[in-house]
């Protein structure tokens, strides 16, 4: 089986690594490596894996909304969260997939917060905003959406059936929720740092806090929800988990939770 990660720029990608593991431990044979792909080479990649190059790939920004006219087929999800980073090549098809969304919530689960009838805060409105929105409302969760521009979080809100709440009024909305997700590029290394994380202060004592960065693991608003005693989940989390919902499709193989823990340990330490 051959497998790979595309993008530009994608040296830096962790997912060689991970499906590289779950290769050995699942004991299945193949390769899995990083290509240069930009949107300029898209379509001949894409053709020359239906032409049996690929058996599939991850993808990567800034590709994974331009790939989706390019392939074959997408599952209904995928369609309604608009971006694909799972591709299989069977028969000669490309088939497109969306672990994103999926994978945020199956991490949740796996740390004890069931979604369903939850109220969840989601910060931002780009492309992982959106993927984990959908998702969490699809599991039963009222959403909020935070977002800098006010008409990207309206938008986004619509899809998911949600609501919106100003950035101003953060702490005030963040004490009616169980869960916060950020999914903005604050606290990420090289990025700029939240202003004040006093809406942390205002969350329930059983909160979760999600933090979609894992550059750096330990981001400030993990520190200040551990500070006060709350469930902090890191990004890394998350790419252990969508990663290993890829892997299932390309394999058939679905990676345990205890694999998944032991990979995410040696991405935590390794960090």
């Amino acid at each position: 089986m051959r497998l790979c990660v595309i993008g530009d720029p994608v040296g830096h990608s962790l997912s060689p690594r991970i499906h590289r593991r779950f290769m050995e431990r699942c004991g299945t044979a193949g390769s899995y490596e990083a290509v240069t792909v930009t949107a300029e080479t898209l379509e001949d990649f894409v053709v020359q894996g239906c032409r049996g190059a690929w058996d599939g790939c991850n993808v990567t920004m800034p590709l994974k909304e331009r790939i989706l006219p390019l392939l074959d087929a997408v599952e209904p999800w995928t369609a309604s969260c608009g971006a694909v980073n799972t591709v299989c090549f069977r028969n000669g098809r490309a088939v497109g997939y969306n672990t994103d969304g999926p994978g945020v919530v199956e991490s949740l689960r796996l740390r004890g917060f069931a979604p369903a009838g939850q109220a969840a805060l989601v910060m931002g409105a780009g492309g992982a905003a959106k993927a984990a929105a959908l998702a969490l409302a699809q599991a039963g969760c009222r959403v909020t959406v935070c977002a800098r521009t006010p008409e990207k979080a309206a938008a986004l809100a619509a899809r998911c059936g949600g609501v919106t709440v100003s950035w101003e009024d953060l702490p005030r909305a963040a004490a009616e929720h169980g869960l916060l997700l950020n999914a903005t590029p604050l606290g990420m290394e090289g990025s700029p740092e939240f202003e004040s994380l006093d809406f942390v202060q205002a969350l329930p004592a059983k909160a979760v806090v999600y933090d979609l960065v894992y550059h750096p693991t330990d981001t400030a608003l993990m520190r200040a929800a551990e500070h006060r005693g709350l469930t902090a989940v890191g990004g890394l989390a998350l790419l252990v988990q969508q990663a290993a919902l890829s892997f299932a499709h390309f394999t058939g193989i679905v990676p345990d939770a205890a694999l998944c823990r032991d990979i995410l340990q040696e991405l935590e330490a390794a960090q």
